[in-house]
């Protein structure tokens, strides 16, 4: 069993606290099971990784003696096989890319605890905003939320300056662990809204206090899980789809080698050419030909040489 543990801070870092914190990040992955991504910047720190329970006991020890970090939360779940092939820091300008470094959080602004989202969304009339990507939406929402209908998150700058939504608006805002939202909310800020609130700790924070509540079906997860049920557990339904990446949940017989797979909706509904178990499957068909399993393995590897 993996406990899966997902965490942010903004905290300004100096090039000796980033080379710092690589170094001891990769010296506890050198002595135990943790795997997963972090990235680091000057803005703070940004990651899920996973590992034993006693490795993720250790790392959170480690990452509360970062420079600002001794309040961070964690968000965890749990996974049954390892989510990551392997553990890697990343250095980078944003520690989540909005494509705007000069907005940069400085301590919570307008965050609601699940228990307090529950009663504004139940008492007053606002615009309930996800600000994930649309490949995420389609695998669960709140109920009654607004989907910006995006495909990155750096996308969301222009959403809100096209959207229409009246500058006076109440707008609560969510995503899956929190750390979008503490740069959407800033950008709405910007944008001349002052009255924006965000889901302290996302979804999986949210699920973890009110499973089978306000949010209908399952969380997108950056891992091998996909996604994780209402109970945080790893995703029973979907899978990634072989031909582009994004989550599927299409049960289909492959039309070259009759292998049962899994792929998305949106690929099925793009070209029949889909309806195959791999991307070596899909180019037999658009060839026109119908192969055993044993001639497209053989096909396969002359394809990897």
């Amino acid at each position: 069993m993996y406990t899966v543990t997902t965490f942010y801070q903004f905290s300004d870092l100096s090039v000796s606290d980033i080379e710092s914190v690589t170094t001891d990040l990769y010296a506890l992955a050198q002595t135990s099971s943790l795997c997963g991504l972090v990235i680091v910047g000057h803005e703070g720190v940004n990651a899920t990784v996973a590992g034993d329970a006693q490795t993720i006991v250790a790392l959170k020890k480690l990452v509360r003696a970062f420079p600002g970090c001794s309040d961070i939360l964690f968000k965890d779940s749990f996974a049954h096989e390892r989510p990551f092939r392997r553990f890697k820091v990343k250095e980078r300008n944003e520690i989540v890319t909005l494509q705007a470094p000069e907005i940069v959080p400085h301590g919570p602004c307008g965050h609601l605890s699940p228990t307090e989202w529950n009663e504004v969304l139940d008492s007053e009339d606002v615009v309930l905003l996800d600000t994930r990507n649309t490949y995420e939406t389609r695998v669960g929402m709140f109920e009654n939320a607004v989907d910006p209908n995006i495909g990155m998150f750096s996308e969301f700058k222009d959403y809100v300056a096209q959207s229409g939504i009246p500058k006076e608006k109440k707008v609560l805002m969510y995503c899956t662990g929190g750390i979008r939202c503490e740069k959407a909310a800033l950008e709405m800020r910007k944008q001349g809204y002052e009255n924006v609130f965000q889901l302290d700790g996302g979804i999986l924070n949210y699920l973890a206090q009110y499973p089978h509540k306000k949010f209908a079906g399952e969380c997108f997860v950056f891992d091998h899980r996909v996604a994780v049920d209402q109970e945080l557990k790893p995703s029973e339904k979907y899978t990634l789809c072989p031909h582009c990446g994004n989550p599927g949940a299409c049960k289909i017989s492959c039309k070259v080698c009759s292998t049962d797979e899994v792929v998305c909706q949106g690929c099925l509904d793009a070209d029949p050419a889909y309806e195959t178990c791999s991307k070596n499957c899909e180019h037999h068909f658009r060839r026109g030909s119908k192969a055993s399993r044993k001639q497209i393995t053989n096909s396969h590897a002359q394809l990897m040489r």
